[in-house]
């Protein structure tokens, strides 16, 4: 296909499907180390705060370059660009899986940072280009998916086959699914040349249109969810044991896909209101891990297993469902400058991690694991307040 614009009245499903599938590899990395915390720092003789830190570091170099560098692409197509990115994350894969120290896991992890938020910047918009009139909920959903299923299957393969060949191994064959991502995206994506609008992008364009007070609502629901996401694996072994950390993480992508598959399938129709499902499950998850901690008595309960399950479970639904409401909701307030509103979309969303996994490990290093869910709530409430008295208003 070497058009330079894709309009039909069907959603072509096998690019977007292959772009999903290039989401799934690249969001299994940035989250690698979530269900191998403890192996990693054991390995390279530091503390599990460090490796944790690691995702802030990783959403703090996205935060920084993505807009300049998206300003800097601006005049590229959009699938040569697109596939430039995922020859980052190859070279972030393969200094990972070699790394002798933790200087060098740093720069593996910055390599494939670098372009992870163009990428991300990239694939709603492309997916909105590619995708029939009415059905960019749909499209944006699609590509989605694979970051959902890095939830559902990536992060906890990821963490199975550490245990059995380590991590090492494991970041082998995480490399080996971005060749392949490669492989499936270079004879089914088609070429997206810039669009004239996007040579003078304006950040004033679309501030009119609530897009201010929507960064504002996603940088909180995002750090309230990684607050304790970062720390999603030791959680579960301290309130369920370290044997069900696994299965833990798989349920929480399960249920992270019942997310993500209700969002593209109403989100062009309850857009905000879909946002404000995301924030007000998040604040019920918070209630469910605060319970689940209270409930140990010297180690795990049965009370607390059961609590921090179903925690997972609603947690997981909500999480999913974010990026597709969210990204919908962006692409909406950005009218006519949706790249703009995509790179600010995903600059919110990679502070927010950074912010998030910052006041996990702050709570962690001071022994206060049960605190990350206190402040999971907190923020997850500010969040909905924002949503409902500054964007609602604007975005009706």
């Amino acid at each position: 296909m070497t058009t330079t614009e894709v309009r039909t009245t069907a959603v072509p499903y096998v690019p977007l499907t292959a772009m999903g599938f290039a989401a799934f590899v690249y969001v299994t990395f940035e989250i690698f180390t979530v269900g191998l915390i403890t192996p990693m720092a054991a390995d390279l003789g530091v503390p599990e705060s460090h490796i944790g830190l690691l995702m802030s570091m990783y959403a703090g170099v996205v935060a920084v370059v993505t807009i300049p560098a998206m300003l800097a692409c601006r005049r590229l197509d959009r699938r040569t660009l697109f596939l430039a990115t995922l020859g980052f994350l190859l070279v972030g894969t393969i200094l990972q899986a070699t790394a002798t120290g933790y200087g060098q896991l740093v720069i593996a992890r910055i390599a494939a940072a670098l372009t992870h938020g163009v990428f991300w910047s990239l694939v709603g918009p492309m997916a909105a280009r590619l995708a029939p009139a009415g059905r960019t909920g749909t499209a944006v959903g699609l590509v989605s998916l694979g970051s959902t299923m890095a939830l559902v299957l990536g992060s906890p393969a990821a963490t199975w086959l550490g245990g059995v060949i380590g991590w090492r191994g494991a970041t082998w064959a995480l490399g080996l699914l971005a060749v392949a991502s490669v492989a499936v995206l270079v004879p089914t994506l088609p070429k997206l040349p810039p669009l004239a609008k996007d040579d003078h992008p304006s950040i004033e364009a679309v501030s009119k249109w609530g897009v201010p007070s929507l960064i504002v609502f996603l940088l909180l629901a995002v750090t309230a969810s990684f607050v304790t996401y970062t720390y999603l694996g030791l959680i579960v072994s301290h309130t369920a044991g370290a044997e069900l950390v696994p299965t833990g993480l798989t349920a929480f992508g399960v249920f992270g896909l019942v997310g993500v598959l209700l969002a593209t399938r109403l989100v062009d129709r309850r857009m905000i209101r879909f946002n404000f499902s995301a924030t007000v499950l998040f604040m019920v998850a918070a209630v469910l891990g605060i319970a689940a901690f209270s409930q140990l008595d010297g180690g795990p309960t049965l009370g607390s297993t059961a609590l921090i399950f179903l925690g997972l479970a609603v947690c997981g639904v909500g999480y999913g469902a974010l990026p597709t409401v969210a990204t919908t909701l962006f692409l909406h307030a950005g009218r006519n400058n949706q790249d703009v509103a995509s790179s600010l979309y995903v600059v919110t969303f990679q502070v927010g991690i950074a912010s998030g996994s910052a006041a996990g490990a702050t709570a962690v290093d001071a022994g206060q694991l049960p605190a990350t869910m206190w402040l999971m709530l907190v923020l997850a409430a500010a969040a909905t307040a924002t949503l409902a008295a500054w964007s609602r208003p604007l975005l009706r």
